[in-house]
Parts: structure tokens; sequence; C-alpha cells
């Protein structure tokens, strides 16, 4: 597996400028490496028909992927979190033993995070640092199902929550010559629209409940965009072109600065998700055996 150019040279500029984010960021490299592995291209989502129009699309689906592979990613992720991180992720390793990866893969796809620490409890592994690593974990899934199901995706999403996996965005892309304020994902990739004056948690159109958190180096192109009403906030960023689905993570990394600023104002992002899907992984090899065979009958002429 191979981290494409464009997210190698953004890994750096961050390894030099924040050095104290390397162990992180050898996560990231890890997970950017697996999102590009053309195996997850395997996986075959089947959509639920009876999905409510405010569902995103993956809300009540089955997804098949390989056993085998989940459970190579899920290892390998916790296995590099146990090396990388402090005495609570040093809980990670053993926990890789003691994990059911395909479970614990649904879990962090459907953001179910009472099901989570469950697990954790289950596994012996500390809750906190198993559910920091939720979203590394779902992105190679997540992002291959946003590759496959890339031409049903809505056109028109009036929603702060991810059109696909139901996340709230990382961040916002002020992009273009014609600037459009773009919320991007940083578990699929996702990239939809969103009104210019509103809050995308609580749906806030009050300007006078609307602010910015604007410094003086940076201005109007990197600020933070807070809601009185609920107290939210959201990073925005101003850009050209869209980051990369494989690197919205790395540019929500490299923004913490702006989290800091609003956390220390009082702003937080949602406790919840946006949406918890409750999407179903099973096993891709599974759904093979099960399918109808189909054979061609040759009928004697009357």
């Amino acid at each position: 597996m191979r981290v494409p150019e464009h997210a190698r040279q953004r890994l750096e500029r961050l390894g030099r400028g924040t050095p104290e984010w390397r162990s992180w960021l050898r996560l990231l490299e890890a997970t950017i490496a697996a999102v590009n592995d053309s195996a997850w291209d395997t996986i075959a989502p089947q959509l639920d028909p009876a999905r409510p129009e405010t569902a995103p699309i993956l809300a009540g689906a089955e997804i098949a992927v390989d056993r085998s592979l989940g459970r190579r990613w899920v290892r390998r992720l916790l296995e590099a979190a146990a090396r990388e991180g402090g005495r609570a992720a040093g809980s990670l390793g053993p926990a890789a033993s003691a994990l059911d990866p395909h479970e614990f893969l649904q879990v962090v796809v459907g953001q179910d995070t009472d099901a989570l620490t469950r697990l954790a409890a289950g596994a012996g592994a500390d809750p906190k640092a198993l559910a920091a690593l939720g979203g590394l974990a779902a992105m190679p899934l997540l992002q291959a199902c946003a590759r496959r199901l890339a031409d049903q995706l809505p056109e028109a999403w009036s929603y702060g929550y991810c059109p696909l996996c139901g996340a709230w965005p990382a961040l916002t892309e002020v992009r273009g010559l014609s600037p459009s304020r773009r919320l991007r994902c940083a578990r699929c990739g996702g990239d939809w629209r969103a009104e210019w004056r509103s809050c995308v948690y609580c749906g806030e159109t009050d300007h006078a409940r609307l602010g910015s958190l604007v410094s003086d180096s940076h201005g109007e192109t990197r600020k933070v965009d807070t809601c009185a009403a609920c107290r939210g906030y959201l990073k925005t960023v101003t850009t050209l072109a869209p980051s990369p689905a494989d690197t919205v993570a790395l540019e929500d990394l490299g923004t913490v600065d702006l989290d800091v600023a609003a956390l220390e104002r009082g702003y937080a992002r949602p406790d919840r998700p946006g949406y918890i899907v409750h999407a179903r992984l099973v096993d891709g090899r599974t759904r093979l055996a099960r399918a109808p065979r189909w054979h061609r009958v040759v009928r004697p002429r009357p």
C-alpha cells in the first residue's frame, strides 16, 4: 500500500511544523495508505429502499466486506496505535486480539458511541483511546463506499450531516473564484453544499446569533464560524480547489489551532453524531455463497 504524493507532501509539512504530532501522523499515514488500497473496492453496499429522505445513503444499508480484509486492517491500526501512544493507548495492543474486528468496524461506521463503549469494556481497552481511532478505522471502508456510490449521492442536500455516512462535517471550504460554501467529511471525504448564513448543527439563520472568530494573521481565509443558539462551531478555510477525499482528515488536523480558539471561548462540536446510520456489515464471501446460482436450461423443441 502506498500513500499518494499529494498526501505524503501534506504529511511531511505537518510533521515539520508540529513534530509533537508525529505519532498521530504515522497513524494517519497508515490510514491513508489503507484508503488507497484497491482491496477495499471489492465491497458491495446494498442500500435500503425504504430509507427516509432525511437519512444518509448508508442508513439501513447492508455492506458486504471480506472479513479477512477488515480483520487485518483493524489489528494493524490498533497495534500501531498501541506502539505510538501512551499508557491509555497501550491497552489497544491486547484489544487487537480480543476485539471482534467485524463488529468494531460496524460500530464505528455507524457512529454508535454506546456500542463502542461496550466493545471497549469487553476487550479491556481504554474507551477514549478506542473512540479516538473510530474515525480512522472507518475511513477505508467509507471512502470505498463513497467511490462505489458516487452516482447515487443526492445533488441537493439541505442537512448539516454528511449525505453518505451521517457524520458532522470536519470543516467548511469556501471554494473557488466565485465562492461556494462546501462542507467536508473527514471520514468518507464527503463534499456537499451549505447555505452561507446557517448553522449546520441547529439550523439557526438569525444573523445576530451567527458569528465568526477571526485572527489578525489569517483574517477571513481561516476562521471559526460560531452559533450562539447551540454554542456550536465549525472551522472554515478558503481554497481554490477541494481537498482530495483522503486528505480531509489531514486538513482537519492542520487547523487544530482553530479548534483550540473555539473551545477556549466556550464553543464545542456536538456530543452526538449527526445521524446514526445503523448500517450492517456482512461477510462478502458469505453473501456470494448464499446468492442464487443461475444456469441455462435447454428445452427440447416441440
